[in-house]
């Protein structure tokens, strides 16, 4: 087992019957070149949905016939508004030849951001960081005010303002990499001109990628 794998299992198990939910990937979780990040999770991952700890894990690392998207439409009524365009952006990256990970500043579910518990919050924001410590990512897209504040709260670095969509790539480097600021995929703020913004910023991932090699 991997220390990457020993920290997720230590810090995944349940809290009031639920899983901490620290990605969603279609890809080997410690290959992915792209973290997508939301402020938090509005889906719940309950155990008596999901099923044991070792079936969990096997689903965050999509091995063993498990999978975390078999698993969120297990654990899930219907997705949530979030979900089609968390998809679309994946999408786009795949098109540039990038693999990606979906995951949120806070680590932690709550129907809105604003009702995470305090401790989970505290839980969720550290299982975040073990996230982007492990993760070998190459570049970060940061979607909506709400995610980017909280991030900057997180890691005590000012952030730059959402852009509008019409305006080139916004981003700061964190850890030597780029982090990329956009508009919100979620309701109700999302609005569908976001996709040509965020099409320029994944051309601008892969002219990075290809141009140089970024730290791990």
């Amino acid at each position: 087992m991997t220390e990457f794998e020993d920290r997720i299992r230590a810090m995944t198990v349940p809290r009031d019957g639920a899983y901490p939910r620290p990605w969603t990937t279609d890809t080997d979780p410690a290959r992915a070149d792209v973290l997508i990040v939301g402020a938090s999770s509005a889906k719940t991952l309950r155990v008596t949905d999901v099923g044991n700890h070792e079936e969990f894990l096997d689903a965050l690392w999509n091995r063993n016939g498990q999978s975390c998207r078999a698993m969120y439409d297990t654990a899930t009524a219907k997705p949530s508004p979030t979900r089609p365009n968390l998809d679309r952006l994946s999408q786009i990256l795949a098109a540039h030849g990038l693999t990606s990970l979906q995951t949120n500043v806070t680590c932690a579910s709550a129907r809105y951001d604003d009702e995470v518990s305090e401790k989970d919050r505290a839980h969720g924001t550290l299982l975040f960081k073990t996230v982007l410590a492990h993760v070998p990512w190459k570049a970060m897209i940061i979607y909506g005010v709400g995610a980017t504040d909280r991030f900057g709260h997180a890691f005590g670095v000012a952030m730059p303002s959402v852009p509008s969509p019409d305006t080139a790539p916004v981003l700061r480097a964190i850890y030597d990499r780029p982090v990329f600021i956009s508009a919100t995929l979620a309701s109700p703020g999302y609005r569908t001109s976001v996709w040509p913004y965020l099409e320029r910023v994944a051309t601008a991932i892969a002219g990075l990628t290809k141009a140089t090699t970024l730290p791990a």
